[in-house]
């Protein structure tokens, strides 16, 4: 063997090794959320933050989830939402957002890579890592996960939260068929243990006055806390599809109505008025019926 030869068969190796590592270096790493430092500040100014509850309220019934924000203008309220709902016990957590960016190629789009958050990583669900294998409606796309801001928002608050849970992100896009609908409900239903959760990432009324929030988000939250899954397609909401997802779920686990924690609007937030602002609510969903 010649020399040359050796030389060849030795950067042959040598750039097989380091495609191998490279992929196993791609293959572990986790997305990041950049909320991280956000919600690390209004952690720092909780003030009841450091008990986590066991998820029912003192009630005897069990938490399912609820719906709740994701602007960063509203950190405050949705980390107020977490606090309430936080258990040691849950082990899954369904986070579904639209898909903002309409990116999404199937009806609903999973993540199954993990998350690095500052307390620890936030394993991405068998759920989600495997995909929905009987089920050509829900595709998986990690790529379009990173800037949704929908999911991120909330990935270090569930995290920190829920602390022995992992996730299943889900967005779902505006066009998803009512079939697709109840299809996949009837398949999260099926997946379904005591000890999940299923958390709706969704804002309310949009470009709007103070006061014509106010008189929509009165129909809105009528809608949602009477768990009326076949109304949220005229409402004034970011995630209406997925609205009729969860309010179906909520009401098959159990739920008569949902607990409405707050409203608010931007103007409450800032402070001072804004003519075309958005509007926001924290709502609970309890198991009160078996």
């Amino acid at each position: 063997m010649t020399n040359k030869s050796r030389s060849l068969i030795v950067f042959s190796n040598s750039f097989l090794l380091l495609l191998f590592f490279t992929f196993l270096t791609n293959s572990s790493a986790e997305l990041t959320s950049p909320f991280e430092g956000d919600v690390a500040r209004v952690l720092e100014r909780a003030v009841e933050q450091t008990q986590v509850n066991d998820g029912r309220e003192n009630t005897g019934s069990r938490t399912l989830g609820g719906i709740t924000p994701h602007h960063g203008i509203a950190l405050d309220m949705i980390a107020r939402f977490y606090d309430r709902i936080s258990s040691e016990k849950i082990s899954r957590v369904w986070l579904l957002s639209p898909d903002h960016f309409m990116r999404a190629k199937d009806y609903a789009v999973v993540c199954g890579d993990d998350w690095q958050t500052a307390g620890r990583i936030l394993e991405a669900d068998a759920v989600a890592k495997n995909g929905f294998d009987r089920m050509s409606l829900v595709g998986a796309d990690a790529r379009l996960f990173a800037e949704e801001h929908g999911i991120t928002i909330h990935i270090p608050l569930i995290a920190r939260y829920f602390p022995n849970a992992t996730v299943v992100p889900m967005v779902l896009k505006s066009n998803i068929s009512d079939v697709a609908l109840l299809m996949l409900k009837n398949y999260m239903l099926g997946a379904m243990e005591e000890t999940d959760v299923i958390i709706l990432s969704m804002d309310l009324s949009h470009y709007k006055t103070p006061e014509e929030m106010k008189k929509e988000d009165e129909r809105t939250l009528e809608v949602l806390t009477n768990l009326e899954p076949m109304r949220t397609d005229h409402l004034d909401i970011d995630a209406r599809r997925a609205a009729a997802l969860v309010l179906r779920l909520f009401k098959e686990l159990g739920a008569e109505r949902g607990d409405i924690m707050e409203r608010m609007d931007t103007t409450d937030i800032l402070g001072y008025r804004v003519e075309s602002g958005t509007s926001y609510a924290t709502i609970v969903y309890m198991e009160t019926r078996r």
